[in-house]
């Protein structure tokens, strides 16, 4: 049998284990640190084991979160064959030894000994405009909601502080009110109109700046009036602040998001379905990655974690299936909201029939729309592999 190399990683450091062949060790356990060093070390045991078998050696290593990516980075620059193992997997190899241990030498010797029972198998692979892709529309999700707890925590502070300037613009949180509002609590009355007239700029007329001006005049007299926390309008400044400055990252993080998705013709695909936008499509595809690495569309399914459990034993057949969650919880999440938006308005009415025809059934809500989302999981998968858009 070939050499191999039984990786286990952690945050900073890892620590490996060689074999000749299979429980033949190579040298003891060793750690290394992600550092040039730590990877020069095991750049030259990889060369030794190759000089002593003859042979290519390959790597074993689980999908630890994001800190195996530095590892994996390193293995494909100097082209060696590396083999990325399911955590769940491993877990099931280690619980069926009789003797409990949990080291990461043990684990190391765990991975090596998985691969030479023949249990690993390709690991998931794609260019490099999916990963980017999938890294800018995760950080898109995360802004998103520190955004709209912002926008929350912006509005409780307004009914304390300034409860009157909601009245003032129909969108509290657009640019121009925001600033608006940067320069009311600022006291830099006098710059009102500037301000109103550079943001609004030619989308609104002369007449519509002056009403919003004098309005604002007046209920800033009024407010002026009364007695105020100077806490408290510290914090709602600092905070109107600071949700300027996310709008300015979305809108960049958006634009990215664009630009990469340009470059994948199946982003364009899936839009073709009604009720998915650029975002949510994006997301799709950057969760799903390579469609061709999936057999059918149920193995899709199941790396979304939508697949039911299932559970019988001798003639007790359980009635109450949940689904696994053992997937991507990005992608379950962009295709719910994808089903919503479709089931909105009936704007995709093929999935509107399914959905009327589950409820019908009996079905509740969620478990109706979770069907709607397999559904639509399979639509995905057979416009990406026939390489054309959904039509009805």
């Amino acid at each position: 049998m070939e050499p191999v190399i039984g990786l286990d990683v952690s945050k900073g450091a890892s620590v490996f284990q060689a074999f000749i062949r299979r429980n033949e060790v190579y040298g003891k356990p060793e750690t290394i640190r992600h550092t040039e060093i730590g990877f020069s070390r095991l750049g030259n045991v990889i060369q030794e084991l190759k000089e002593r078998t003859g042979e290519e050696p390959v790597v074993i290593l689980e999908a630890t979160g994001h800190y195996h990516r530095i590892v994996v980075a390193y293995l494909t620059s100097i082209g060696v064959k590396h083999f990325i193992i399911n955590p769940l997997l491993s877990k099931r190899a280690k619980s069926a030894q009789l003797r409990k241990v949990k080291t990461d030498a043990a684990d190391a010797w765990h991975l090596a000994e998985i691969y030479y029972r023949g249990d690993v198998g390709p690991h998931r692979s794609w260019d490099e405009c999916y990963t980017e892709l999938q890294h800018v529309t995760r950080q898109h999700e995360f802004i998103t909601s520190l955004y709209v707890q912002a926008k929350l925590n912006i509005r409780a502070l307004l009914d304390q502080v300034f409860p009157s300037f909601e009245t003032v613009f129909y969108d509290l949180f657009s640019v121009t009110a925001l600033a608006t509002l940067q320069i009311c609590l600022s006291g830099q009355d006098q710059e009102w109109e500037e301000v109103i007239r550079k943001q609004a700029g030619k989308s609104r007329s002369t007449s519509w700046i002056r009403t919003k001006v004098e309005h604002l005049e007046a209920i800033h007299e009024q407010w002026s009036k009364n007695k105020k926390s100077a806490t408290q309008i510290q914090m709602l400044k600092s905070m109107v602040s600071l949700l300027i400055s996310m709008q300015e990252q979305l809108e960049t993080i958006e634009e990215q998001m664009r630009q990469l998705a340009s470059q994948l013709p199946e982003v364009e695909l899936v839009k073709s379905i009604p009720g998915v936008g650029d975002k949510l499509a994006a997301t799709i595809i950057s969760e799903i990655g390579d469609v061709r690495q999936f057999g059918n569309a149920k193995q899709l399914v199941a790396y979304a974690g939508l697949d039911p459990r299932v559970y019988s034993s001798g003639q007790f057949v359980a009635t109450s299936n949940r689904i696994t969650k053992r997937g991507s919880k990005r992608l379950r999440r962009a295709l719910y909201l994808a089903v919503q938006c479709g089931l909105r308005g009936s704007t995709n009415e093929r999935l509107r029939g399914y959905y009327d025809k589950k409820r019908e059934e009996g079905k509740p809500y969620k478990v109706t729309v979770i069907a709607c989302a397999n559904k639509l999981l399979h639509y995905i998968y057979a416009i990406l592999k026939k390489g054309q858009p959904y039509a009805l």
